[in-house]
């Protein structure tokens, strides 16, 4: 499997405290229906949850369907996910965030102004002997052959530009009707098994190269197993199944809360 196409950070921080949370695919959209007032209201409670617990937040990748920086603007249906955020960083709590292919451009607001700690791809680090590596997973796995090459112009600096050239408005439209977590339709789709197994794999390559937890995102199926020790969990998502991770004193804990 080819993995030339990321990189793997070393974790930035100040303050690193259980217990650990880790969140993917959430999907937090732009979009005022019923749904995504039920998804948005689920969030605010995990993460007054987080802020009472004084822990660390791990976003790996997708929190937002869809956020690109520009001046400072906010949308007004993210401005309640985006305080509670703002909340947990005023009470000292650290959030580290791997960029997904929805939210990859997030560098401005909420990283200098907010103070969230941004990885373009994988994140490693070690805590209490454990060797912890994180990512998104959208380099791994993906259906369309020609992926990487998109996946490298939207994230290229003179395509970012050019959007910024854009109404802030229509940048927002364009990338909300590309993705299909938010459009009116019976089911949202969901990731094939082929793919969801192609992540595993990839998983279980990481716990051979040597790190104690492999977690990813991604594929919206929450899985978790462990070998000897060690554990491999895909985190799942906010719309089928209301998952995240949870690492505390006693270990890690994949939660589904729907």
């Amino acid at each position: 499997m080819d993995t030339s196409s990321y990189t793997v950070s070393d974790l930035q921080s100040e303050r690193l405290v259980l217990p650990f949370y880790f969140l993917s695919d959430t999907h937090i959209s732009t979009r005022a229906d019923a749904d995504q007032k039920e998804r948005m209201e689920d969030m605010l409670v995990l993460l007054e949850e987080i802020l009472k617990s004084k822990g660390t937040l791990f976003i790996l990748g997708d929190f937002f369907d869809f956020w690109f920086d520009k001046a400072k603007h906010v949308p007004l249906t993210l401005k309640p996910v985006v305080d509670a955020l703002r909340l947990l960083r005023d009470a000292g709590i650290e959030i580290h965030y791997l960029g997904g292919n929805h939210d990859y451009w997030i560098e401005g607001y909420l990283t200098q102004d907010l103070g969230i700690h941004f990885y373009p791809d994988a994140l490693h680090f070690d805590w209490n002997g454990k060797r912890i590596f994180c990512h998104h997973g959208d380099n791994i796995v993906y259906n369309n052959p020609q992926y990487p090459l998109i996946r490298k112009i939207i994230r290229a600096p003179w395509a970012i530009s050019i959007l910024k050239c854009l109404p802030i408005n229509l940048t927002y439209d364009l990338g909300e009707r590309v993705s299909h977590y938010n459009q009116n339709i019976p089911e949202i789709p969901r990731v094939s098994e082929l793919l969801i197994g192609k992540m595993h794999d990839f998983l279980q390559d990481k716990l051979n190269e040597g790190y104690d937890i492999a977690l990813s995102g991604h594929v919206h199926a929450p899985h978790f197993e462990t070998h000897e020790g060690k554990i491999l969990a895909v985190l799942g998502d906010w719309i089928h199944h209301r998952s995240y991770g949870i690492m505390d004193e006693t270990g890690f804990k994949l939660i589904e809360i729907k």
